[in-house]
């Protein structure tokens, strides 16, 4: 199984300081080339850029496709990138992706997509953080959530506290 993610997941689980968790959750991760280039960027956070720049064993940086997938032309190269790779292994994969454009192509190409919050309450049901203090940092660092998305997430949460 690919499990392959994008920036805005990485960058996030890294201004967190929870970047274990996406391995502890999903198992190793692998990252096209420009996802890799993009953690590093002087733009990234830092802590991105050092977590980069000594990955873990459980990360894998592939090389970015020769050519991406014409529908992916609109994204930056990373998320192209991620859903070509994950497209042209289809039936073994699994793409993390947050931003709504990209998640919109991956499943509208019938690709298997997950999110941040998803991990994150699956984290929390597994009891490896506490879900309203991570949300709470989450949404502290300016990433976007839908008040549905929250209300849903809780919900699984709390069911999976008390199943």
């Amino acid at each position: 199984m690919w499990v392959l993610c994008d920036n805005s997941t990485l960058s996030a689980l890294a201004e967190l300081d929870l970047m274990d968790v996406l391995y502890r959750i999903l198992g190793p991760i692998a990252i096209p080339a420009s996802v890799a280039a993009e953690s590093g960027h002087r733009g990234a956070p830092e802590a991105l850029k050092e977590w980069i720049a000594h990955p873990p064993h459980w990360l894998t940086i592939l090389p970015d496709p020769t050519e991406c997938l014409e529908e992916t032309l609109v994204l930056v190269a990373g998320e192209a990138a991620a859903i070509t790779l994950a497209w042209l292994h289809r039936d073994s994969s699994y793409l993390v992706l947050d931003e709504k454009r990209g998640r919109t192509i991956a499943k509208s190409l019938g690709l298997r997509v997950t999110g941040l919050l998803a991990i994150l309450t699956q984290a929390a049901i597994n009891g490896l953080v506490d879900f309203e203090e991570v949300l709470a940092r989450l949404i502290a660092t300016g990433f976007r959530l839908t008040p549905s998305l929250i209300e849903e997430a809780r919900s699984r949460v709390n069911r999976g506290v008390h199943d």
